[in-house]
């Protein structure tokens, strides 16, 4: 429970790191079985990609995890990733975390904050203000 407030910690609201990890399991199954995103994900070796996803999410949900993960733009850069599927992977998040029942505010709030980090993925500029 967060102490400035009555509402918990967004990553308790997902369920903690092990519901968390469940839902990024689950969202991983979705995107593999996406035509246009499976190919980012061709020869990637997925165990340590969903820690590190995982360990991602739960860093800007929560105060107390720190991501440790390659540098996000780096990463990506070169391999060709779109707004639109920028688009698409942030669905099948939102799909994974419906499943787990997690409360649309919550999702809103996981959404918010993973769209800040659109333009490290995408390498592009966000110029709609």
């Amino acid at each position: 429970m967060n102490a400035d407030n009555a509402e918990p910690d967004l990553l308790d609201q997902v369920g903690g790191t092990d519901g968390l990890r469940r839902i990024v399991d689950e969202m991983y199954v979705r995107v593999l079985a996406d035509n246009e995103l499976a190919p980012f994900f061709e020869g990637v070796e997925m165990d340590k990609l969903v820690r590190m996803q995982t360990e991602f999410i739960a860093s800007i949900t929560s105060g107390d995890i720190a991501y440790t993960g390659a540098d996000l733009t780096k990463v990506h850069a070169g391999r060709g990733i779109t707004r639109q599927h920028f688009t698409q992977f942030v669905s099948h998040l939102t799909d994974a975390l419906e499943a787990h029942q997690v409360t649309p505010h919550a999702i809103d709030q996981v959404l918010g904050k993973l769209a800040m980090y659109s333009d490290k993925v995408t390498g592009s500029a966000n110029v709609d203000g």
